[in-house]
């Protein structure tokens, strides 16, 4: 079993992020606390639980909105990108969505990167994910699109762009596939 701890500053202003990644053969399980601002200033606090089976693949997603009163998603996915409330057990309409992206997190960007890992320097490959966004807790299909632009066995190098928003940055990982600085959004600490 593999732990490792990081932690992210936002890009600019206040803001944190604290993972805690659990890497082993049954999975991966990804805990990580926000302490972020909205849109207008306010600060929020929040925490997720990601939960992969082998290979990466996505399997539940819960968000907690750290407010009074509480506001939480718990939503589960077959791998497949078949997307189910637990709350109220409906399907959501994010079928196809293999990932999911959490707004302000960059670790979630290294859920497709570990995916996509096998792609040729150069081989754009476009996705759909499920965007979360905070702290609204709005869920949405996203398209996105990950370029391999330099792979290293200490670190490689993608673009990340997101057609619909005009959005584009180069994400450097390191050699565990992880975001080291995700420019605009946040800083990794060393």
């Amino acid at each position: 079993m593999a732990l490792t701890h990081v932690l992210w500053a936002a890009w600019e202003g206040p803001g944190l992020e604290h993972l805690r990644l659990t890497v082993d053969a049954a999975g991966v399980r990804a805990d990580s606390l926000l302490i972020a601002m909205d849109d207008d200033g306010r600060p929020f606090r929040a925490g997720f639980t990601i939960e992969c089976g082998p290979g990466w693949r996505l399997e539940r997603v819960q968000i907690m909105l750290l407010e009074e009163p509480a506001r939480h998603l718990d939503l589960r996915t077959d791998g497949r990108g078949h997307w189910v409330d637990t709350a109220t057990g409906a399907a959501l309409p994010l079928d196809g969505c293999l990932d999911v992206d959490i707004y302000p997190s960059p670790f979630t960007n290294s859920l497709p990167i570990h995916r996509l890992a096998g792609v040729a320097v150069g081989e754009a490959v476009a996705i759909d994910v499920a965007w979360m966004g905070l702290p609204d807790l709005s869920v949405r299909r996203n398209r996105q699109e990950y370029t391999l632009l330099e792979r290293r066995a200490d670190r490689s190098r993608w673009r990340f762009r997101s057609p619909a928003g005009d959005f584009t940055a180069e994400l450097p990982v390191d050699a565990g596939g992880l975001v080291l600085d995700y420019p605009g959004i946040a800083r990794r600490l060393r």
